[in-house]
């Protein structure tokens, strides 16, 4: 089996976290770039599918030439091509002629956790004060007796309620994805993220727009280098 060796061991610091974790290649010519074909994200989450037509949106946004999926996968098909595991030179190369394209974006969803309803208990606490009064009885002068009410204490009470609470835990979707040169099979960027969200889409949509954006500057700070 064919395996992509570009970037090397530089793939083994992708963590998950907020922030996406990219590598761009330091040697590759991206003015050599102009199309970029785009193919299914493999995901074994049937709640989270269609996530390269996200990464098309956003990288058409962005002013790149996007080839869409449904006719990169036509002229597979047509052309009996399979993209079944890593992508052969052999195979990038006959799809870059075929469509015209420079790079392929290809990439999957690593992780998924649905959202889910958790159930707490909320306990809520009460103090009360209340003033303790004691009867005396007074002779006054004159030998009559009289009473009144003298403060001799506070009485503290205490008491606890117990409530059920319920909140909501966001979904979180993993994505990978990387850019592979047409003519070597070469992986020249690659990026990663984690984001969560209350649905799967609006988490997978977040992902895409950082993760092309990350590379979009990533390739503005490349060309002003040169």
């Amino acid at each position: 089996m064919y395996k992509i060796l570009t970037l090397g061991c530089m793939f083994i610091s992708f963590l998950v976290g907020c922030t996406p974790k990219t590598v761009i290649s330091p040697s590759y010519d991206f003015n050599q770039m102009n199309r970029i074909g785009i193919m299914a994200f493999e995901t074994p989450y049937s709640s989270v599918q269609g996530v390269e037509n996200l990464f098309a949106k956003y990288l058409i946004r962005a002013g790149f030439k996007v080839v869409e999926r449904a006719q990169l996968e036509s002229v597979l098909q047509e052309h009996g091509l399979s993209v079944s595991g890593y992508l052969s030179p052999e195979t990038t190369r006959e799809i870059g002629r075929i469509l015209g394209v420079d790079t392929i974006l290809v990439g999957e969803v690593s992780s998924y956790t649905p959202s889910r309803t958790e159930l707490t208990t909320t306990t809520s606490h009460r103090t009360e004060s209340r003033p303790v009064y004691t009867q005396e009885i007074v002779t006054l002068p004159d030998g009559t007796q009289t009473s009144y009410m003298r403060k001799t204490g506070t009485q503290v009470s205490r008491s606890f309620e117990e409530r059920p609470t319920s909140y909501t835990i966001s979904a979180e979707v993993g994505v990978i994805a990387k850019l592979v040169d047409v003519e070597t099979a070469e992986i020249v960027w690659i990026g990663s993220l984690n984001s969560s969200s209350p649905n799967a889409l609006e988490a997978a949509d977040h992902v895409a727009k950082r993760l092309v954006k990350s590379f979009s500057k990533e390739l503005t700070k490349k060309r002003e280098n040169l």
